[in-house]
């Protein structure tokens, strides 16, 4: 397996319409409406982050191809917060 730096974020974690149970990982005056991998990277790179987008689907929504944002924080951070941060930006973004 490959050890990678940083966060693997999906968008399907920002998506209103997901429910939490499907993967949605922020509460819903936090998501946004179909984010995209595009979004979520440039909200990433308005924090001053590294950031790459790969191809890619969630395993629990395999349908979707929605590509994926690998995420590395300037500072050592939990996902969780990582996940939020985001999701804020994206907000001010939409």
């Amino acid at each position: 397996m490959i050890k990678r730096k940083g966060y693997i974020i999906w968008p399907i974690y920002f998506d209103s319409s997901a429910s939490r149970s499907i993967c949605r990982r922020v509460p819903l005056r936090l998501a946004v409406k179909n984010p995209t991998a595009e979004e979520i990277a440039s909200a990433a790179k308005k924090l001053g982050w590294k950031v790459v987008v790969e191809e890619g689907s969630h395993p629990a929504a395999w349908w979707q191809k929605t590509g994926k944002v690998m995420v590395e924080p300037d500072k050592p951070m939990k996902k969780s917060e990582v996940i939020k941060l985001i999701a804020s930006k994206l907000r001010e973004m939409k």
